[in-house]
């Protein structure tokens, strides 16, 4: 079943001229966790992130196991380097900005 962005994937576009906070806020916990893995074991960069995923999916060597499933991970990963393209921010300063709540 497909649902909208707090849901399943497919991703729908990430509207570039929302905030990062606005943009995770409706996501559920572990499609923001990719965020956070991105910044902390890929130093930010989503194009690295996907390679290691299609890694996974080929049962290569990789360097982390998200928890989703490999094809709604990358799903994500192309629609937040795409948003981020697009709007030019950072979807890591709207999960820094949640924490400091």
């Amino acid at each position: 079943r497909r649902r909208g962005l707090g849901g399943r994937w497919p991703v729908k576009t990430l509207d570039p001229a929302l905030e990062p906070r606005a943009v995770l806020a409706p996501l559920r916990e572990s499609v923001r966790q990719l965020v956070i893995v991105n910044t902390t074991m890929y130093q930010g960069e989503w194009d690295d992130f996907e390679e290691d995923i299609r890694r996974r999916q080929a049962g290569k060597p990789y360097v982390f196991r998200v928890d989703l499933e490999s094809r709604e991970a990358l799903a994500w990963v192309q629609g937040f380097r795409a948003y981020e393209r697009a709007s030019g921010k950072r979807l890591a300063d709207g999960i820094m900005t949640e924490e400091a709540r």
